[in-house]
């Protein structure tokens, strides 16, 4: 029988010993696990351009155009990669002279194009990060629906190990009722990084299996150095200024790993 005291010292030094096992222990509860934070946002559906230390993607050409496959356009300047069908979509408006554009919307959440994807199996969408992060968000909206009905998000995360993450979720209401669509989704990781995501939508008033689902995003922000002072912005409290003028904010923990 091994003591533990004896067991302690078969790891190295450095390494953060608890009752429960070996590893990080972010939310202190004595099991070293990854947690996962969902963010959900409205109005400013990402941060500016600027905001270090955020990396945005707002998918304006170039590189690219309009109804273009976007595969690894951005994986030499961003280090983002998508899965398949994904491509660039103009959001001009019913463009009645094409009816052509997957967006219907007048204007993307910022410029004039957003990505648009779609799979006849409902599967995910993939994004892959050449470097792990800790924080992704995105602008996501379908590319249409029922007024009122209403939409699930799920973001599904993998480390460098193709473990799986502990999933995020949130859902919100379609309307029609607007111009430029502001609905922000994301996920933040305590004790670990996603290597990669994947995304997908279910409407809560149709049957699995049944319509296919096409939705839009715009604006991809993640973060994968300063990890600790933007995520200690979400852990810290479960709103993010949800009486401000800018925008309505809510973080719910979904649980550890």
């Amino acid at each position: 029988m091994i003591s533990i005291a004896t067991s302690f010292l078969a790891f190295p030094a450095h390494a953060q010993v608890h009752e429960n096992g070996i590893g990080p222990d972010p939310d202190k509860d004595t099991n070293p696990a990854t947690i996962t934070g969902v963010i959900k946002r409205y109005n400013e559906p990402s941060p500016p351009s600027g905001d270090a230390p955020y990396t945005v993607v707002n998918f304006e050409p170039p590189p690219g155009k309009h109804g273009e496959i976007v595969r690894n356009d951005y994986a030499e300047k961003y280090g983002v990669r998508f899965g398949r069908g994904v491509t660039r979509q103009i959001c001009d408006g019913q463009r009645r002279f094409y009816y052509d554009s997957m967006c219907t919307y007048e204007a993307a959440p910022s410029g004039e194009f957003a990505l648009g994807y779609v799979n006849y199996l409902n599967a995910p969408l993939l994004v892959e990060f050449d470097k792990p992060v800790c924080v992704v968000t995105m602008a996501i909206y379908p590319t249409g629906g029922k007024e009122g009905e209403n939409f699930t998000v799920k973001i599904e995360g993998e480390d460098e190990m193709g473990t799986p993450l502990p999933p995020a979720s949130t859902s919100f209401a379609w309307t029609k009722n607007t111009v430029r669509w502001r609905h922000m989704a994301g996920a933040y990781y305590l004790g670990g990084r996603a290597k990669n995501i994947r995304v997908s939508m279910v409407s809560d008033k149709r049957q699995p299996g049944g319509d296919v689902l096409r939705f839009l995003i715009d604006d991809l922000a993640f973060v994968h150095d300063g990890c600790d002072e933007v995520i200690k912005e979400f852990s810290d409290s479960e709103t993010i200024s949800a009486d401000t003028e800018q925008y309505d904010a809510e973080v719910i923990a979904s649980g550890d790993q």
